[in-house]
């Protein structure tokens, strides 16, 4: 019996029942990380693939790309579903789910009695994926959250403590919350390495599923080439390394292509459903997905066209199958407020329209650039050119147009549609590097009987070697961190055709600042904190400790090469004393500066050192203040829960602090400015005020999400010429443009009355 055979044979069923059945046991039992992430990861991902390779027809490699996407589809489907429940996310419910899901395709008749394989293809396969595993595995866990992978993180975080409504807020798919989700429940507890591990998987996928495809469409050569090509480009490379959708986008629309090239090819009604319920899960993990679409309807139409056989009973089951799949995410949040912040975040941040530029629009040149770094110049232009190969022949011999489309339809997309496209390039790299592989077999045709063989041979070997050489230095190597100093660390010998990098929307580059160590450095008493790294970082690291953006905080933590830098005031720092300082790889990466002095300066290295999270300790502390109020604004649009203040009695000179705690009820279209006014008690004089957009001018009101709960700080210097008596501070908000207060029911002048301030020891008593 071959070893293709044995997941078709009764004994690989009960092997598997057991390891399925020791992985279920093994994590009830209180394991040691990262042993509970590991069985996770096993049961949800792996284990179940071997019941649909045994259930699918056609070669094992189809197989076991088709299975094992499928399987992450099971998964993403039975957790969104468990999210809705009531209540927090219950883990023994999700254990059984994924027992079910790993043991019933088990059961399932397999559709043939024999798995195709090629001979020699099993050892360039595994050349293949040892490649593409290398370059996303390796040092996977170094770099700390970035700023998306933070907020799916505390969404994630969130919705296992039993907040559903964050899957609505996201603005995206669901797909990249569910997935460390699932994962992190399961487990009870992950970092870095383990939270990324399933988009990682899913880039090998995505590697193997062009494969796949060119392998069907062409012949096996080009699929391994296309296969080899896509490992080393530097999107696939970098979205494998992070929490984000990319991935999911790239290996489910590939095969929802690869689905409906078999259902063209073979008419089973299975294939058409495979299609469905690929296309809609990519919808669930981005709008980028229904970029497929178009090549798919190609390869499905043309064959109606040419055989004029339509099976309207599987097209049917097919749309409605797929339809169901993306109710279930969809109908929800089309009837969710966020879903007008979405349309608008889409239509006019992303595409640009509205703000007198029309639909189209010329990206090329951000497009080239982001282009030219994630990849080297040398891969780019070469890709060009074997792009240009295969387009003259394709033209001359009219076919394969659906391959075209891959390539064409999101390349066109975001050159003239969309007005900031970003890293969304990737998307039109699958379709590339497949047509690419094409244009390199009709060179190698062309030449492989002379002389030229041979320096064609080792001009592909050092473009494929220089190619990854870039990618590995770029996302794998961590000893330089490039991307954040360009000018000095820039890759010797790769030439470029700009002078500075792409400024925003950069992801899966190595970097790691020292956040893991911060929090068990600091006091009890050194909160709130403030630092010129984004929230989205530190709210994870730091454990949802108190922070803020005003002049208030008692620790500030300085990171010296932050991605996306907070404005701050360096005059806060004049004062202040160094009390720690923390080294990566031997470098000063942060510095912790507190109003107290200390006597020596702590110096912590934090390469090597690791933090793992458990939900409770990211989820977002739900503060209202020492003072509740409960007060409606704006007809609904916002509450104010309540404030802290630092003290009631105060002298001429003294600084008033108050935080208040707002609630976003609704999504907010308008910029709102937030104030808090001191009137003297006697005249209603206006002694001092604090007028801002909320958290001294960092978190505007159009930035705040329903069921949000924000700290609004306000600092009030009280004049020295001030008379000793009773001052009332008084609060509310108001729009920026008019001046007019959101209005505040049974209150005529649509202003909360906070508290009385007890100013003493005036020079004029």
């Amino acid at each position: 019996m071959t070893f293709p055979d044995l997941f078709l044979s009764k004994l690989s069923r009960w092997f598997v029942l057991g390891l399925i059945g020791v992985t279920a046991v093994a994590l009830q039992f209180s394991l040691p990380a990262p042993w509970p992430q590991l069985l996770a990861f096993l049961l949800i991902f792996v284990w179940p693939i071997w019941g649909w390779v045994r259930y699918l027809s056609g070669p094992l490699l189809e197989r076991l790309a088709l299975g094992a996407a499928l399987v992450v589809v099971l998964d993403v489907l039975l957790v969104l579903l468990l999210v809705y429940l009531p209540g927090p996310l219950v883990r023994p419910y999700q254990l059984i789910g994924h027992i079910l899901l790993a043991v019933l395709p088990l059961f399932l008749r397999p559709q043939s009695q024999t798995i195709e394989t090629g001979k020699g293809i099993g050892w360039l396969v595994l050349l293949l994926v040892l490649l593409t595993i290398g370059l996303r595995f390796w040092n996977l866990g170094y770099s700390e959250f970035q700023g998306d992978e933070g907020v799916i993180m505390v969404r994630a975080a969130s919705i296992i403590s039993g907040d559903d409504a964050e899957l609505f807020l996201h603005q995206k798919g669901p797909v990249e919350i569910l997935l460390p989700l699932s994962l992190w429940n399961l487990a009870g507890s992950i970092d870095e390495f383990w939270a990324r591990l399933p988009f990682a998987w899913a880039s090998v996928l995505a590697v193997l599923a062009v494969t796949v495809l060119a392998w069907r469409w062409f012949d096996f050569e080009i699929g391994f080439w296309a296969g080899m090509s896509l490992s080393i480009t530097g999107f696939a490379v970098a979205f494998g390394r992070i929490v984000q959708y990319q991935s999911l986008v790239m290996v489910w629309g590939i095969l929802a292509v690869l689905a409906a090239a078999r259902y063209a090819a073979e008419k089973r009604t299975g294939d058409l459903w495979l299609t469905a319920v690929f296309i809609a899960a990519g919808l669930l993990a981005h709008y980028d997905a229904v970029l497929v679409v178009p090549a798919i309807g190609w390869v499905l139409f043309h064959d109606l066209w040419r055989t004029r056989r339509f099976d309207w009973r599987a097209w049917v089951g097919s749309v409605a199958l797929g339809a169901l799949i993306l109710a279930v995410f969809y109908l929800p949040y089309v009837a969710n407020p966020n879903i007008g912040r979405t349309g608008r975040y889409l239509i006019q941040g992303r595409l640009g329209a509205g703000d007198g530029r029309g639909l189209l629009s010329w990206s090329g040149t951000a497009v080239w650039q982001m282009v030219t770094f994630y990849n080297s110049l040398y891969f780019a232009v070469g890709l060009i050119l074997l792009l240009g190969v295969a387009g003259l022949f394709l033209w001359r011999q009219r076919s394969h147009l659906g391959a075209v489309l891959l390539f064409a339809v999101p390349l066109l997309f975001y050159l003239f549609i969309v007005a900031d496209p970003r890293t969304h390039v990737y998307t039109f790299f699958p379709g590339a590097v497949l047509l690419a592989a094409v244009g390199w077999a009709l060179l190698w045709q062309k030449v492989k009987a002379g002389n030229g063989r041979y320096p064609l041979l080792l001009f592909f070997a050092a473009f494929f070697l220089v190619s990854t050489n870039y990618v590995y230095l770029m996302f794998v190597d961590h000893t330089l961190e490039r991307q954040r100093n360009w000018t000095e660390t820039s890759p010797a010998g790769y030439l470029v055709t700009w002078d500075e990098p792409p400024l925003y929307g950069l992801f899966g580059f190595p970097h790691q600042a020292g956040w893991r160590v911060v929090k068990d450095l600091l006091p009890v008493d050194a909160y709130p904190y403030a630092s010129n790294e984004e929230k989205e970082i530190t709210n994870v690291y730091m454990e949802q400790m108190p922070r803020t953006h005003c002049a208030n905080f008692n620790t500030f933590v300085l990171a010296e090469n932050a991605q996306d830098e907070i404005p701050y005031d360096p005059a806060w720092l004049d004062g202040l004393f160094l009390q720690a300082q923390v080294l990566v790889n031997g470098r000063s990466s942060l510095q912790v500066y507190g109003r107290q002095p200390v006597s020596e300066t702590q110096i912590v290295d934090a390469a090597d050192l690791k933090q793992w999270f458990t939900p409770v300790q990211v989820v977002p502390a739900r503060r209202t203040g020492a003072h509740p109020l409960n007060i409606t604004l704006g007809d609904g649009a916002v509450k104010l829960l309540g404030f802290d203040i630092d003290g009631l009695q105060k002298k001429p000179g003294d600084q008033i602090v108050v935080t208040l705690y707002w609630e976003s009820l609704v999504s907010i279209s308008r910029n709102y400015q937030t104030f808090v006014h001191l009137y003297d008690g006697q005249n209603e004089e206006l002694l001092a005020q604090h007028d801002g957009a909320p958290d001294c001018n960092m978190n505007p009101t159009t930035q705040w999400e329903p069921g949000q709960i924000i700290a609004d700080t306000h600092i009030l210097i009280i004049p020295q010429d001030s008379m000793a008596g009773t001052s009332h501070l008084l609060t509310g908000m108001y729009d920026l443009i008019t001046g007019e207060r959101l209005a505040i029911p049974s209150v005529s002048d649509n202003l909360v009355t906070l508290t009385e301030i007890e100013i003493t020891n005036s020079a004029h008593d």
